[in-house]
């Protein structure tokens, strides 16, 4: 991942005293690019061994959290970020295939009630009819608001198009204590 380098002049660092915070390093594969964007010049030296374990370190950790995220209430951004940081390791076509299909579910108000309703059923242990009461009440994009029934046909909808395995099962009946 590059950042982009600043070549603003104007009032220097945060204080205004136009030394601080002159170097930017922009990360490149087993290389840092050091800009001096005062002189305008640039240098290119090696990481050492200790800045790539902590980047290494650095990602994992981010991915980890992302996946973690995703694993709890299947979180689209989580998703997306996660694909971000992996772009580099994919093909190109790939990628950008991947990015148009999940922008679409983005956009897409079948899939955030659908998504709604399994969170309100697997994350908060709901059941089917109350999941549905609940994404009705807590779905907050004004695109996907509806009622009840709404919630109902888009997550039968969108239902039909997902996995076997990603279908939500009828839960066996409840014991009763005594």
């Amino acid at each position: 991942m590059q950042q982009q380098v600043n070549h603003d002049h104007g009032g220097g660092g945060p204080h205004g005293d136009g030394d601080a915070d002159q170097e930017q390093a922009v990360m490149k594969p087993g290389r840092r690019l050091v800009v001096d964007v005062v002189n305008r010049s640039y240098r290119m030296s090696d990481l050492t061994i200790d800045e790539a374990h902590a980047m290494a370190a650095d990602m994992k950790a981010r991915l980890a959290a992302l996946e973690r995220r995703w694993e709890k209430s299947a979180d689209l951004q989580a998703l997306l970020g996660g694909l971000i940081f992996c772009q580099r390791l994919l093909p190109a076509w790939l990628f950008k295939g991947l990015m148009e299909n999940i922008q679409k579910q983005f956009n897409n108000p079948d899939a955030t009630r659908f998504l709604a309703v399994r969170y309100a059923h697997d994350a908060l242990a709901k059941t089917m009819d109350e999941a549905y009461d609940w994404a009705a009440r807590n779905v907050t994009d004004a695109t996907a608001r509806g009622g009840r029934d709404t919630m109902m046909k888009s997550y039968q909808k969108i239902r039909g198009q997902v996995a076997e395995i990603d279908r939500i099962r009828r839960r066996p009946p409840r014991r009763r204590s005594r």
